[in-house]
Parts: structure tokens; C-alpha cells; sequence
């Protein structure tokens, strides 16, 4: 199993609601991705002024799951319309 950590740090004048929806999108979109296990996705406790401010965990059964999720068209897409 594969325990792959994603972190953000807001751009300075993102507001609440886009980071909000940046952690609902993930729940709904990233765990239909082929590989994806026991997504988990919610902001910080100490805030964005102690570094980052949303977070993902998801795990995977291996690697190859790992690298085929990184390349997937609907992760890509995620990527593309709301982290960017």
C-alpha cells in the first residue's frame, strides 16, 4: 500500500469559497479515478498563515497504481479546472 500526500498553498487572495471547493471537487471527482483508495481531503487546522492550507491523502495498492493515476485523463482534467 501507497500513501500519496498532496499539499496546498493558496495563491494570496483565494477566497473561502475556492478553497472549499477546491476539497469538495476532490471528494467528488478524485475517487472515481481507477486506483484511488480511501481519498481523504480538508484544510489545515493551523491555517494558511502557518504554511499549507488544504490537503489530500489517498492510498494505493502499489505504484503502478500510483503512476497510472498520476497520467489519468479525469486526474489531468481535476488538475486542469481547479487546482490551476
Amino acid at each position: 500500500m501507497i500513501c500519496h500526500l498532496v499539499f496546498y498553498r493558496m495563491k494570496q487572495g483565494t477566497s473561502a469559497a475556492d478553497e472549499s471547493r477546491l476539497i469538495e471537487e476532490a471528494r467528488n471527482r478524485l475517487p472515481k479515478v481507477r486506483g484511488v483508495r480511501n481519498l481523504r481531503a480538508g484544510k489545515s487546522i493551523a491555517g494558511s498563515e502557518k504554511g499549507y492550507s488544504e490537503a489530500l491523502a489517498m492510498d494505493f495498492g502499489d505504484r503502478a497504481a500510483l503512476e497510472a493515476y498520476r497520467v489519468d485523463l479525469d486526474h489531468q482534467r481535476f488538475i486542469k479546472e481547479i487546482v490551476e
